[in-house]
């Protein structure tokens, strides 16, 4: 018996245990499919996927009935508890031991493709220089191997593909082609790349959308690809209806990751989900999380949509992710029920558009396997910035071939806050196996010294793709990037005389530039120095930043030092607490309407307790600090006073120290006050001066303010980054200091033509050295691509799915502390208005009953205590503390 068929075609065999290969495939390697296969395929499919993809034939040893495999599986687990790496092994065993192979478990050689071909009129031949004539009289080839062009000449025959047969059509695989597009060499061989999976690493600059439209065109157009198989994936709305508008002549599929998962919904359903607005979604989950303690200027349910997000796209445990944070008490209790709102309705709200679509896709096999027919040629833009969900749908739809063609850069994952993880392109391979690379090198947006910073300061990390970057040919040599190091009172008025320098150039405009920080609250000082200035400004930053906790504290305490005679009680109200001066709760009641500082040390003559009537005396004798400092000094010297003596800083370094990076810190924002007060050195008239100045009217065409975050895919002629000094580039709360320099890498990037870096010069980022690569070089992991995602999986949240939150403490017991805990718990939860649960949980009363803290600082070191509840119980229990403490002194004397 002889095998039909090229040996470009790469054709194995399958035969049934204990009979031997024909001897076509005599020296052939064998794979097992036996019931330990099945039962765990992970090496088999592997094995056979790889031989697949190289079109090496296999001999298939098919040791069970296939039937215990042919029926895609369904898993009812919630995705959360899979993550982005979880394989539907059987979809994959199925589809690689027929696809490509001959049956011959019968001992006759059947071609299954050649016979499906016939039911559509073509005529299966004998073995020979083709599997069929089709019904034009055109012998031909059915492959099954991984799609790509064929030259006639290499097989002999014409070629249709098996996708095109699975389509009901005898479609011939035209002859290659190269793309028609004028393109660079290293564009051009990422658009023209030949079968299976791609990662295409796409540096800022580089031409990716380019890349991604003409390779889309390629299959489409000169490939022939079907429609129904091929498909262009955006990040959102605005990059779909730009890949769609350069397509228009061949109208490809184009959808985002959101809009693919609703259509996926409603196929599935048979109906399209109504998607909610936010504010029905803010409705019900106020129905089903405890009532919160209302706090000034706070949003309780911002944090819960913001975890609901995490714990889906994210592939977080609810449990976990209320454990790692202190503002959601209940979420792990409310996630199911909401969810079940959901189902209940019809509806999906953003996030489940994605997070539904993956749990659809887990739970019916046979709709996953319907499904994934539309998918066999999957192009994913800005691949870095994906969620493990967004990966985890990609990847079960792609299956079983995995043909995924994916466009990003690692060096731009800046949302690890949202579960975006380096890794993912890192260990792509990984991901969609036997992925070929075809990284772009130019980078044709930036001047030779940003590509060059740019470089140098990416050299630092390890957690990357290697790759070379070069600047374009048309790129601007010279001294194109500047760093400007200012005194630390300079940085708005050296900020404002930069950017008017360049709208003093000839042909500059204020919509060409752009003032860009790692920060929201950072943009306050340019914000204000440029409306100051005269120049046009549209800023992403709101009137709200004046209203967060330490800059609403910074500002009562300069109405109280503007007025010492005539004080609002509530601004006492504010600023008692900040710095923490261990206040009982009973305190404010004598606080009320106005009062003067002579009223408030009345006050402490009046109050029994001696240890409170002292804290007053304390109180009112900073305040009486705080009053010179606002009629000798100038604005920024009186929020020095705050911050430094009176304890603000160190108050609001607390409260950061217990939570992360995403946003602006608590200090933050105390620095971006100080740096606005240089304006106006006036004390007592700077909080009016700065409402009057912030309230005015932003302009569209106006220079572009913004965090670095905001602006990814975009660009200007010329960018001034802002701030860029040591605590907030790197920031202080970053746990990765390699997504800082990517943050700053993004930022540099953004300019055409100049770029100007700006820092206070008594303490600059230590990324400024990077940039040349002065900088000294610590030792370099050696990361190999399977290293470096096994990495991302155990460090990044790419992988912490199972990771657990703070540890309930589990040492002895302190029955009385913890009693009294208790007690205070349910006076306090009363009070409040609030189930007791959501005031303190009863697994972290232990813990603080044991330590028995003395100091918020001890106190925010115990798990269960994080920013919030530091703010509103910190007094309350360190008061409880202290209670004890005089108790057990006494039982002692």
């Amino acid at each position: 018996m002889s095998a039909p068929g090229p040996a470009a075609l790469g054709r194995g065999v399958i035969v049934t245990a204990g009979t031997p290969p024909p001897a076509p495939w005599a020296e052939a390697p064998v794979v097992t499919v036996d019931a330990a296969a099945v039962d765990d395929p992970a090496l088999t499919v592997a094995e056979l996927h790889r031989a697949w993809a190289r079109r090496q034939p296999v001999v298939v040893v098919l040791a069970v009935d296939p039937a215990c495999f042919r029926s895609p599986q369904s898993w009812a687990a919630e995705p959360w508890t899979l993550g982005p790496r979880f394989e539907p092994w059987l979809d994959r065993l199925h589809f690689l031991v027929w696809a490509n192979n001959y049956d011959a478990r019968d001992g006759d050689l059947i071609w299954w493709w050649a016979r499906k071909a016939a039911r559509l009129g073509a005529v299966p031949t004998p073995p020979g220089p083709a599997d069929v004539a089709l019904p034009d009289g055109t012998p031909a080839w059915v492959d099954g191997g991984p799609r790509g062009p064929f030259d006639p000449a290499e097989v002999g025959a014409a070629v249709v593909h098996a996708e095109s047969v699975e389509l009901d059509r005898l479609t011939l695989v035209p002859p290659p082609s190269a793309p028609a597009a004028e393109l660079a060499p290293d564009q051009l061989a990422a658009v023209a790349h030949g079968a299976g999976p791609a990662r295409v690493i796409a540096p800022a600059g580089s031409g990716k959308t380019r890349v991604l439209t003409e390779r889309l065109r390629h299959l489409a157009v000169d490939r022939g690809y079907e429609r129904e198989t091929t498909i262009a994936v955006a990040y959102n709305k605005k990059a779909q209806l730009e890949l769609e508008e350069r397509c228009a002549a061949f109208r490809p599929r184009a959808r985002t990751l959101n809009a693919l998962g609703l259509a996926l919904l409603t196929e599935a359903h048979g109906r399209r989900p109504r998607v909610l607005e936010e504010r029905e979604v803010r409705q019900m989950v106020e129905k089903l999380v405890p009532r919160q303690q209302r706090r000034v200027n706070t949003d309780p349910i911002g944090p819960y949509i913001e975890a609901l997000s995490l714990a889906r796209l994210g592939l977080r445990g609810p449990a976990v992710v209320e454990d790692e944070r202190d503002d959601v008490p209940g979420l792990a209790a409310a996630f199911g029920p909401y969810r079940q709102w959901l189902s209940e309705l019809g509806a999906v709200d953003f996030d489940d558009q994605v997070y539904g679509a993956v749990e659809m896709l887990l739970a019916d096999g046979q709709f996953r396997r319907r499904a994934q027919g539309g998918f066999r040629h999957l192009l994913v833009d800005e691949f870095q910035d994906l969620t493990p969900a967004h990966v985890l749908m990609l990847r079960l739809l792609s299956a079983p071939a995995l043909d995924v063609f994916g466009v990003g850069d690692d060096d731009q994952v800046i949302y690890g806050h949202a579960g975006a993880d380096p890794a993912f392109l890192v260990g792509f391979a990984d991901l969609f196996p036997a992925a070929a690379d075809h990284p772009l090198e130019v980078n044709y947006r930036c001047p030779v010294a940003v590509v060059d910073a740019a470089r140098h300061l990416l050299s630092y990390n390890d957690l990357r793709v290697p790759k070379t970057i070069r600047p374009g040919p048309a790129a601007a040599p010279g001294d194109t990037l500047a760093v400007e190091l200012h005194r630390p009172e300079e940085g708005a008025t050296s900020l404002a005389r930069l950017v008017t320098g360049w709208l003093d150039e000839p042909a500059v405009g204020p919509g060409q530039l752009a003032v860009l920080t790692r920060v929201n609250s950072l943009l306050l000082a340019p914000h204000v120095a440029l409306v100051e200035a005269g120049v046009p400004v549209d800023s992403v930053l709101r009137p709200d930043v004046l209203e967060r906790t330490g800059v609403r504290a910074a500002l009562a305490y300069l109405r109280i030092g503007a007025d010492p005679d005539h004080i609002d009680g509530a601004d006492v109200v504010e600023v008692y607490r900040r710095p923490s001066r261990g206040f009982p709760q009973w305190f404010p009641k004598w606080l009320r309407g106005r009062q003067s500082l002579d009223s408030l040390m009345a006050v402490s003559r009046k109050i029994d307790d001696p240890k409170v009537s002292l804290k007053v005396v304390d109180l009112v004798e900073d305040l009486r600090v705080v009053a010179d400092a606002v009629r000798t000094g100038t604005t920024r010297t009186a929020l020095a006073v705050v911050k430094d003596r009176i304890g603000l800083g160190s108050a609001m370094g607390l409260l950061d120290s217990a939570q992360s990076a995403g946003g602006s810190s608590h200090l933050d924002d105390l620095e971006a006050l100080e740096q606005v007060a240089a304006l106006h050195p006036e004390a007592a008239s700077f909080e009016p001066w700065l409402r009057s100045v912030f309230h005015r009217e932003a302009d569209p065409g106006g220079v572009t303010l913004s965090t670095v975050h905001r602006v990814k895919g975009r660009e200007w002629d010329r960018v001034a980054v802002f701030g860029v000094s040591a605590g907030i580039v790197p920031h202080r709360l970053a746990e990765d200091i390699e997504e800082e320099r990517r943050v700053l890498h993004v930022a540099i990037t953004r300019g055409r033509h100049r770029v100007t870096l700006l820092g206070d010069g008594t303490r600059p980022s230590p990324f400024l050295e990077e940039l040349d690569g002065s900088a000294p070089r610590r030792r370099r992991l050696d990361l190999g691509p399977a290293t470096a995602a096994s990495a991302g999986r155990t460090t990044g949240l790419a992988g912490r799915a199972s990771r657990s939150g703070p540890v309930p403490y589990q040492g002895p017991e302190d029955p009385e502390a913890t009693e009294a805990l208790r007690q205070w718990r349910l006076e306090r939860a009363k009070r409040d208005g609030v189930p007791a649960y959501v005031v303190l949980p009863d697994r972290y009363l232990k813990g603080i009953a044991a330590a028995r803290p003395r100091t918020l600082t001890e106190l925010r070191a115990l798990p269960g205590i994080g920013p919030t509840k530091l703010d509103l119980y910190g007094d309350d229990i360190l008061a409880l503390m202290e209670r004890l403490a005089e108790d057990d002194r006494r039982i002692v004397t």
